[in-house]
């Protein structure tokens, strides 16, 4: 290079971990080429990537990271773009002049749900990791006590911890968080998920809660600007944890929350479930599984997976959203039974992360065989509102299944896909799944040595037959 210039652009940061929010702008200089093409360099990387000039707008990006930037080598110049609203979306179009004419790169720093840096990665890489979160559990307490969780079905409104949370926060139910968390029954789920799986995100400093990461968000409609209800609360959700002094009361119940998470490590073998996942669909691998239960969960599941790929190494984590090991504490169980229902509940969220990616390739079929999704969903249709998510739903429980088989003794297994092929055909009107399941069973005994990724051709031609 001729020369050696730094043009250095800060833009400004919208609140980063309040209020934040997307940022498109235009870079105030147009960048000068000598030729149609140039070079870019990310400041995590070494790699140099050659750019060229082909339309009048040219689109590269990457998911953003903390104190992350953007060097454009032009020739002779050199311009660095900093990424300076990290979590959130930051767009640039940056004018280019060159020998072809005027055009514009359209940089995009991406939003990113998650971050790991690279400690968190060397300490949890290859662990499972079992807990129950101190602003999460805070957030499980309120919806519980509020009125949309009183008259909730699926929540744990029995027992000593729910005396205890009930007794101990009942001079606090006159607080105006709960006049904020009342919603017709028609819309409970939508707000119950986004509120409580979005508090996931947040920690406390001092009185204050903030988002600093890993986590920033989990699920919701809001992509661009990370709103939730839980961070359209959070002053007033702030307040009520402070007057009540919920801290104190997390702290003094630390030997109850810490029986609770030996009780989950026991009777959920979660790393044998990734061990036998990863056997069964080798193309899927991940680096991390975190198990995130509330004792107040009742039947409310869900996942998430989060993944940083702007490091030496692309580091996915697998989290799941599970009810306590009360639910299935019945003197009239044994142990393993015990433990084969409840692990039903935390791998038929771990599976959809290696089932639906297989899944994905077999779409046009599914979508041609489960087109009447009625014969095979019931009145599940408004919630599985599309063919591959309910041939998805048929697979995970299915795939538990075959887990179930290589784990377990004769009778133990019966008794526990019994129980999953009655929960699946009978309650949740999954009304051919006790056929789909002896039919995967039956390929799996057949091709003795094949994963069950290889079994997915077989499957979704049994379904045609069905049809």
């Amino acid at each position: 290079m001729k020369k050696h210039v730094l043009f250095i652009l800060f833009a400004v940061s919208y609140c980063q971990y309040g209020t934040g929010q997307s940022i498109e702008q235009p870079y105030p200089k147009t960048i000068t080429l000598p030729a149609d093409s140039f070079y870019v360099r990310f400041s995590n990387s070494p790699r140099l990537i050659p750019m060229r000039i082909t339309a009048d707008t040219i689109d590269m990006g990457t998911d953003g990271t903390p104190g992350m930037s953007l060097t454009i080598y032009t020739g002779t110049d050199s311009v660095i773009i900093p990424h300076t609203n990290f979590p959130y979306w930051l767009v640039y179009y940056v004018p280019l002049q060159s020998p072809r004419g005027k055009s514009v790169y359209r940089l995009h720093f991406n939003g990113v749900a998650a971050w790991f840096p690279p400690d968190y990665i060397r300490q949890h890489k290859g662990n499972v990791q079992v807990e129950i979160p101190e602003v999460y559990e805070l957030a499980n307490i309120l919806w519980t006590l509020s009125p949309s969780g009183q008259r909730a079905v699926d929540l744990v409104r029995e027992g000593d911890y729910y005396r205890q949370v009930s007794g101990y926060f009942k001079p606090y139910m006159n607080h105006p968080v709960f006049k904020k968390l009342d919603f017709p029954d028609s819309v409970y789920a939508k707000y119950y998920y986004d509120f409580r799986e979005n508090s996931f995100a947040f920690r406390f400093k001092g009185d204050e809660l903030v988002s600093e990461g890993p986590y920033y968000y989990v699920m919701g409609d809001d992509w661009d600007n990370y709103g939730s209800l839980f961070r359209r609360l959070l002053p007033l959700i702030a307040d009520f944890a402070k007057q009540s002094k919920f801290r104190e009361f997390y702290k003094n119940n630390q030997p109850f929350y810490a029986r609770q998470v030996q009780r989950q490590r026991a009777l959920m073998p979660v790393r044998n479930m990734w061990t036998w996942l990863e056997q069964q669909f080798p193309a899927r691998k991940y680096q991390s599984y975190k198990v995130v239960f509330s004792p107040l969960i009742g039947g409310s599941h869900s996942t998430q997976q989060f993944s940083t790929y702007n490091s030496p190494e692309i580091f996915r984590e697998v989290v799941m959203f599970v009810c306590g090991p009360g639910r299935y504490d019945q003197d009239s169980l044994t142990e393993k039974q015990k433990e084969g229902l409840l692990s039903g509940i935390v791998f038929t969220e771990i599976d959809h992360n290696y089932v639906n990616p297989v899944t994905n390739k077999y779409a046009a079929s599914v979508d041609s065989i489960f087109s009447n999704r009625a014969l095979w969903a019931g009145n599940n249709t408004g919630w599985y509102n599309n063919p591959v998510a309910v041939f998805n739903e048929y697979m995970t429980h299915a795939v538990f299944c075959l887990w179930v088989l290589d784990q377990y003794d004769k009778s133990t297994a019966d008794f526990v896909i019994g129980k999953r092929e009655s929960l699946m055909t009978d309650r949740r009107q999954f009304i051919r799944f006790r056929e789909f399941n002896r039919a995967l069973i039956g390929l799996r005994q057949t091709n003795p040595g094949h994963p069950v990724a290889d079994l997915y051709p077989a499957i979704v031609n049994w379904c045609r037959t069905v049809q």
